[in-house]
């Protein structure tokens, strides 16, 4: 399941639990992109604490719009990942060192604020 959780508009915020399924997906992705219609750079706060993991066909959609949105990566300035699970943070930090435009950075549950925060720093491309 994706909670929309309320922020700035130049922020997507979800939390995520359970298992995300295709239609959990498709409401994540209708949110992200109606914010670059608003603003050049976005930032990403996802609260994963309570994330057990993917269905097939979420994955398959998750893969697509990676894909979909190649060369336009540097439209997400900032990603924050609050999580519980060490490994899902050092794998989310590792991606990022992929992407030069885009920081990636995990948070405990207790940083959750200061994760927001740092998510909506959004610095215009030079």
């Amino acid at each position: 399941m994706i909670d929309l959780l309320s922020s700035p508009s130049h922020v997507g915020a979800y939390r995520l639990s359970g298992t995300l399924d295709g239609a959990d997906y498709d409401r994540c992705i209708a949110d992200i992109e109606g914010r670059l219609r608003l603003h050049e750079r976005i930032g990403i706060y996802c609260d994963m604490t309570g994330f057990t993991g993917l269905t097939p066909e979420a994955l398959a959609k998750d893969l697509r719009y990676f894909f979909a949105k190649f060369g336009e990566y540097d439209r997400f300035a900032r990603g924050a990942i609050v999580t519980d699970k060490r490994w899902l943070g050092e794998i989310s930090e590792f991606a990022g060192r992929f992407f030069p435009n885009t920081e990636i950075r995990a948070f405990e549950p207790d940083e959750h604020d200061a994760a927001l925060a740092w998510a909506a720093v959004v610095e215009p491309l030079r």
